[in-house]
């Protein structure tokens, strides 16, 4: 993230690699003015601050004053938020560069539709659709989205991008519009993608902890990564006989794996039992509450709740979890479902952190795998440090495979 140019200058070319993908309909707000004009602001600064000039994009669910956010509107409102977001107002203070509001969704009633970066037939993914296209384009670094059940995630992995879910509670989530909180929607995140896993590192020791508005984000500290040890690392693998992935998705998992245990983790012997019917089954409930019945309602809180909670006994038995973050390449253009994101519902359900790393190239499409890393709630150090590895891996096999 150094830049060795003016503010000015990098927001300029910032702004010229948004330009050369406008076809992607990846960016659904921008005022360059605005920016260059903070670009000067900053150029003008002695010293510079940590990420002076980093330009930077955010999904269009997350407040960013003076550029319009509409949320989940299905028609223009107008809407023009006064102040930033806490994650936002963070990274500006921090001398980030808001270049751009992105996507929220593969198809939007306002926005209209949002392309793969690589093959313009095919679906980013969603929600934080905008981000990943256009991170996997190249014509952003680095942004932040938000993540239900997969959406920071599923686009990752679908556009070969590197994508954080935080554990719940660790990012505030002021300012993300539709609001959310603990009782209603406790799976909700703002977290970062980037195109490598040291921005999400740097991305994330600036976003977190409390601000003193989101009463569901608790002071918790990001550990070091560095402080993590593979050597000795339990890893438990995700394998369901009822979901599996395409060939060329396992075969990266388990090339993930693989790594981790010549760097010195312990693989366990048994898989994970079985879960991923269970999370689908809590969240299409979840889904659709609005229609259930009190006692249904009080159910489908019950299962979720036991479902954490083995989880989270279940951890005495494991440090980290691989596995996909989806079945396979990302299809062409469709509605996405349940059924997209088994892999991911699990975590978000759970409130833990986990991240999508790419990990190579489907031999037949040439369009990016990804392995999912998911570690207990506010073990988020530990998840990145595995993203630091796995990353590291995928860059040397490519190189290698040249």
């Amino acid at each position: 993230m150094m830049l060795r140019m003016s503010v000015i200058e990098g927001v300029q070319a910032a702004q010229a690699r948004l330009d050369a993908a406008v076809a992607l309909g990846a960016v659904v707000c921008r005022d360059d003015q605005a920016a260059l004009a903070q670009a000067a602001a900053l150029d003008a600064e002695v010293p510079r601050r940590q990420l002076a000039g980093l330009a930077i994009t955010i999904k269009d669910w997350i407040d960013v004053a003076g550029l319009a956010c509409e949320g989940e509107a299905l028609e223009r409102t107008g809407r023009m938020p006064e102040r930033d977001a806490t994650a936002v107002a963070r990274l500006r203070a921090a001398g980030a560069i808001v270049i751009a509001k992105t996507q929220p969704g593969a198809e939007h009633p306002i926005h209209g539709r949002c392309h793969h970066p690589l093959d313009a037939e095919r679906t980013p993914g969603g929600s934080s659709s905008g981000e990943a296209a256009l991170i996997g384009a190249g014509a952003s670094l680095v942004g932040l989205g938000s993540d239900s059940g997969g959406s920071i995630r599923l686009p990752a992995a679908w556009c070969g991008v590197f994508g954080f879910k935080p554990s719940f509670g660790l990012v505030p989530n002021t300012g993300h519009f539709p609001r959310v909180g603990g009782r209603h929607d406790g799976r909700t995140v703002i977290g970062p993608l980037a195109a490598s896993a040291a921005d999400l590192l740097t991305i994330m020791s600036l976003i977190c902890g409390p601000d003193g508005v989101d009463p569901d984000c608790v002071p918790v500290p990001l550990r070091a990564p560095s402080s993590v040890d593979p050597r000795g690392l339990r890893v438990a693998v995700v394998e369901e006989a009822a979901w599996a992935p395409a060939g060329s998705t396992r075969a990266a998992v388990q090339a993930a794996v693989s790594h981790l245990a010549d760097l010195g983790c312990v693989i366990v012997d048994e898989p994970l039992p079985a879960h991923l019917d269970e999370a689908l089954d809590i969240t299409l409930r979840y889904w659709g509450r609005s229609a259930l019945s009190g006692a249904a309602a009080d159910r489908q809180l019950g299962d979720w709740d036991r479902f954490s909670g083995r989880f989270t006994r279940a951890a005495a038995g494991f440090d980290i979890i691989v596995g996909p973050v989806v079945a396979d390449v990302a299809p062409v253009h469709r509605p996405l479902e349940g059924d997209d994101y088994v892999f991911t519902l699990p975590w978000s359900l759970t409130g833990w952190p986990a991240v999508s790393v790419p990990a190579g190239t489907d031999p037949a499409t040439e369009l990016p795998l990804a392995v999912q890393v998911a570690a207990p709630r506010w073990h988020d150090h530990v998840v990145l440090a595995a993203a630091s590895w796995l990353g590291a891996w995928s860059v040397a096999s490519k190189a290698n495979a040249r």
